[in-house]
């Protein structure tokens, strides 16, 4: 089986034909711009409206027509994303504004160091929060701040959330929000980001704080012949070669990440991938690598540079934002070992099915005292479900890779030395 196909419920032909469906259903159209070989190229799309207006932009990665699967289901994932957002001032079973104090009081967000400083910062505000459904049996609904699931909660209020804490909006995140063909399917890919981006979180910190412990590179002589080949291809196209780091964390969740050795033209460039398959997590990172540094060479991104110059103030943040990879090279000790299984076991035996993956990832979160949530963001009848993951205490510090001035937001804020007056 595909190492893709084991992470969706049906095969990239399959996904392509349903999510072309869907979109063709709402009169849209996708434009694809791309690079990369034929057997793993990335894409930008941009979806147009019937009268061919763009609504939304989006990116894609993965071995031959997975990329274009990827890039048209996260532009339906933005779509969607955008409309629940809008639809959230209507939706009172599903959201409620609460006062801050308790919204922190529920015992699953006493790990949620942003939003435990948000209430010191701001005790009086109002707070409009999602109700989040347990994945796991024996857990309770947690009301969950909607602001950082909602990049756009300026543009759609919700009553009774008086965004006076607005200081706090630069960590509106859609980390988590993924979309399926199946809500198993959407549920699987959300809480792998979620333990992706709380991994690299951990790894920018250890890497730029100024730690001493030694990096586990990948030997692209240990990968499997595809991914030779990906690694001379993101080589090629980077101008480096790309150092892949094991950067799975205690959790045990394979990830890596892949980074260009030697600075190039843009700043920021790198790749992760988390996946119960540390073959796919591989993968995962250098093709969103070469995706990385594609999409920074199409200068769709206009501010970068004035956010980079902007975090000067913060040394520590402006490295982790700019990922030069010359201060780790001392550190990276090359493995020649095939990249190591996670919870699943060696990588031949990762489960197959999509809801056998969700329940080793699940039980890997409650071994280790996290549980996860989910609220989903269009209506039940669509197809394509395109939902939230939440796992109250994990970290989301990944964020300041976009240039934006964030301190950790949950379990990694032990690492910071020395205070930062960043809220």
């Amino acid at each position: 089986m595909a190492r893709a196909q084991r992470e969706r419920g049906t095969g990239p032909a399959g996904a392509l034909a349903v999510i072309e469906s869907v979109l063709a259903d709402r009169g849209l159209s996708a434009e694809m711009v791309s690079a990369g070989s034929a057997e793993f190229p990335v894409h930008r799309c941009t979806v147009r409206d019937p009268e061919g207006r763009a609504v939304t932009a989006s990116l894609g990665k993965g071995a031959g027509a997975q990329s274009r699967v990827s890039a048209l289901f996260e532009a339906w994932q933005h779509l969607q994303h955008e409309e629940g957002q809008a639809a959230l001032a209507h939706d009172s079973g599903r959201v409620r504004a609460m006062p801050v104090g308790t919204v922190v009081c529920q015992p699953e967000l006493r790990g949620e160091e942003m939003i435990q400083r948000l209430a010191r910062d701001y005790p009086d505000a109002g707070l409009a929060c999602l109700r989040a459904e347990p994945l796991s049996p024996g857990r309770s609904p947690v009301w969950y701040p909607a602001f950082s699931r909602s990049p756009s909660c300026r543009s759609h209020p919700i009553p009774g959330d008086d965004l006076r804490y607005e200081p706090y909006l630069r960590y509106a995140y859609d980390n988590g929000t993924a979309a399926g063909v199946s809500e198993q399917d959407a549920l699987l890919h959300g809480l792998l980001e979620v333990v992706e981006r709380d991994a690299l979180s951990h790894a920018l910190l250890e890497w730029y704080l100024g730690g001493r412990s030694r990096l586990s590179a990948l030997d692209p002589e240990s990968l499997p012949p595809d991914l030779r080949r990906l690694y001379g291809e993101a080589a090629a196209y980077l101008g480096a070669l790309p150092l892949v780091i094991d950067i799975t964390s205690d959790l045990g969740i394979p990830v890596y990440c892949a980074l260009p050795s030697r600075a190039g033209p843009y700043p920021g460039v790198i790749g992760s991938g988390a996946s119960l398959d540390p073959e796919y997590a591989v993968e995962r990172a250098l093709t969103e690598v070469v995706q990385s540094s594609f999409n920074l060479s199409l200068g769709v991104d206009l501010t970068l540079g004035r956010r980079l110059e902007s975090l000067r103030r913060w040394p520590l943040l402006e490295r982790c934002a700019r990922l030069d990879a010359a201060p780790l090279l001392d550190r990276v000790t090359f493995d020649a070992r095939p990249p190591e299984a996670g919870p699943g076991g060696a990588p031949g035996d990762v489960p197959k099915g999509v809801g056998e993956q969700i329940a080793v990832v699940l039980e890997t979160l409650e071994r280790a005292g996290f549980g996860a949530y989910s609220f989903r963001w269009n209506p039940e009848h669509d197809r394509c479900p395109v939902l939230t993951v939440i796992v109250p205490g994990l970290e989301a510090f990944s964020m300041v890779h976009s240039a934006v001035p964030v301190l950790p937001t949950g379990r990694a804020l032990r690492r910071l030395a020395g205070p930062l007056t960043c809220r």
